[in-house]
């Protein structure tokens, strides 16, 4: 008899272990296989920003600037009941190596002033405040309205030299 009960109890302790094992894994795995899927699309979204970043730099001697002839002078969003402005000195780094540089290069005169207004434009934007806190956001929103305007990626980087708020 004794035999029979330890028989009994064996058996139950592994149908119990069965049992238990069959709750886990229908609820460990599928939770798993969930935050594979996810560490899955954060690892390819990382590896899509990667492969967008430029890998080759430009040599300072490949770069040309293109300098605004006449300093602006910006009227800033307004705060309070006086106007405040920005002026400032605006060029453009063209790589020269670009297959558009040349003509680009050829009518950056005479689209002088659709390259202001973007500029104007971008500032108005942002109060004096504003200014100094968002410059590089100024910069690369500049820099993206000229690319467009232009239809080419030859212009590189935009700079603001010599700015006075006031």
């Amino acid at each position: 008899m004794k035999k029979n009960i330890l028989t009994v109890i064996i058996m139950a302790v592994c149908l119990i272990n069965t049992v238990l094992s069959a709750v886990i894994i229908f609820t460990i795995v599928p939770a798993a296989n969930k935050t594979n899927h996810l560490i899955d699309k954060v690892a390819q979204i990382i590896d899509l920003e990667l492969e967008d970043e430029p890998t080759d730099e430009i040599a300072i001697s490949d770069i040309d600037t293109y300098e605004l002839a006449e300093p602006l002078t910006i009227n800033l969003k307004r705060t309070d009941k006086t106007n405040h402005y920005a002026v400032l000195n605006a060029s453009l780094s063209i790589n020269k190596l670009h297959e558009d540089a040349a003509t680009i290069q050829s009518v950056m005169d005479t689209h002088s002033n659709e390259i202001a207004e973007i500029i104007t434009e971008e500032f108005s934007k942002y109060t004096i405040d504003e200014v100094s806190d968002n410059k590089e956001t100024i910069k690369k929103d500049t820099l993206t309205r000229i690319r467009d305007y232009f239809n080419s990626d030859c212009i590189i980087q935009v700079s603001f030299g010599n700015i006075k708020l006031q």
